[in-house]
């Protein structure tokens, strides 16, 4: 029987998207098991983590960054994909300009400035709003299958298909045909440690904000 190596790394996660399509939203949801229907605009970008246990012996400690979609921003989010092993670009499929700056801007800034090898996912946002859609599911994995990236249909307020996108983002990453995200809540001193080498921010619910319009 052979034995499984365990062993830890620190996956870099940027969402990446246009204001208000609900990136701050996924993240709560993800991390706390929790939804807000009023909430502040992302300023520049903040981060939370999570933990998830892969079936070949490797912790992947998630470093989730959300980003601020106004375009007086733009410029300032460059600098957190850049260096990202995953990048989620999300979209409202209630707004149909959301993807269609997806396409023209967001995923164009990923293939310019973020390592090669990263990884992409398309995320049709707001999926219990079906009743209003402007984007067809089918148009949107269409767009994804072109670039060769990954399709999740996603619910801050349902809690819909979040875990599963990140079990399958830590998956494709770690090659393990099974993944396992932790329960207990990340000990924050403990993640710092790892960090230690990394640039200086604030945690994602300590950053200063400004109010927004609802998110989901």
């Amino acid at each position: 029987m052979s034995i499984i190596k365990e062993r830890s790394e620190v996956l870099k996660i940027v969402l990446i998207g246009e204001s208000g399509v609900g990136k701050t939203c996924l993240i709560s949801q993800f991390v706390d098991k929790m939804f807000q229907d009023e909430i502040q605009s992302t300023i520049g970008g903040t981060f939370s983590t999570k933990t998830i246990k892969c079936s070949n012996g490797l912790t992947l400690q998630l470093e989730i960054w959300d980003t601020a979609g106004q375009e007086r921003y733009r410029s300032v989010t460059k600098m957190f994909y850049k260096d990202a092993s995953v990048a989620l670009l999300v979209y409202d499929i209630t707004n149909k300009n959301s993807f269609l700056e997806l396409q023209r801007y967001w995923a164009e800034q990923v293939f310019e400035s973020s390592p090669k090898n990263i990884i992409i996912a398309i995320i049709a946002n707001k999926s219990d709003l079906y009743e209003f859609e402007q984007v067809e599911e089918g148009e949107a994995r269409e767009y994804a299958n072109s670039i060769h990236a990954l399709f999740a249909a996603t619910s801050a307020k349902n809690n819909s298909g979040i875990d599963n996108l990140f079990i399958e983002i830590a998956k494709k990453y770690s090659k393990a045909k099974n993944a396992t995200i932790l329960v207990e809540k990340d000990d924050y001193d403990e993640y710092k440690k790892i960090r230690k080498e990394s640039v200086k921010i604030t945690k994602a619910d300590t950053q200063s904000k400004v109010k927004n319009r609802r998110c989901c």
